[in-house]
């Protein structure tokens, strides 16, 4: 799944100055946006389903049945601004967040251009990144590039980047609980005025059948036929 959120100051009449979250974007299994995806559980529809094309089911533990995010290769590269070279060097998690949070803030009603060089914080919550494993141990461009596209660290900071902010910008792990925590801390920068406003975002990709064999044993998964 790969989702991100616009935040922003809003001054209630009532209850004074309050956070609210603005705009909202993001890619999940069969939905490739948030309207999908309401459509999709209004309609009961199941969106894990038996699909071994990406990667073998070699042992008994590795679960039958995944959700499957679509055109994880898909990224306009142009529209960015990107080469061709950097942007084979991003990891996939950083080529969804990008265009995840440029939607979630058109869906906020807010011209991207108008936040270039402003205060406003990017906080990413990831965990395991199996498109840095494979950068930074299979694929051996040995330019830098690969260090910096799809190193967890830098995640936020490519968002900062691409789009000209000027927040505070870092990614953050707490395992199951990292969204929350990103959007915690997002709440307590709006409020404290250490920002104008925040692009919060998470992301997590099950791409290899090691990741998701390490899950099973360790109980998280609960299989449905």
């Amino acid at each position: 799944m790969n989702g991100t959120e616009a935040c922003s100051s809003w001054n209630g009449i009532d209850s004074g100055e309050e956070i609210v979250i603005s705009g909202i974007a993001g890619r999940f299994p069969d939905s490739d946006n948030m309207n999908q995806l309401r459509e999709n559980l209004f309609n009961k529809k199941d969106l894990v389903r038996a699909d071994h094309g990406r990667w073998k089911k070699d042992h008994p533990d590795v679960s039958n049945r995944m959700g499957i995010v679509n055109n994880l290769n898909k990224f306009d590269a142009d529209f960015f601004g990107l080469s061709f070279d950097q942007a084979h060097t991003l990891g996939l998690e950083t080529r969804m967040l990008l265009e995840h949070s440029y939607e979630a803030i058109i869906d906020a009603g807010i011209n991207p251009k108008q936040l270039r060089g402003k205060n406003t914080a990017v906080i990413i919550a990831t965990t395991i990144s199996e498109t840095q494993a494979k950068f930074l141990y299979e694929d051996l461009k040995m330019d830098g590039l690969n260090l910096i596209g799809c190193s967890r660290s830098t995640i936020a900071n490519m968002i900062s980047y691409h789009l000209d902010l000027k927040g505070p910008s870092y990614a953050i792990d707490s395992a199951c609980s990292s969204c929350f925590y990103a959007m915690a801390l997002g709440y307590h920068y709006i409020i404290s005025g250490k920002c104008e406003d925040a692009i919060i975002g998470a992301t997590q990709l099950c791409l290899y059948s090691i990741i998701n064999l390490q899950f099973a044993r360790l109980g998280t998964f609960i299989e449905t036929n």
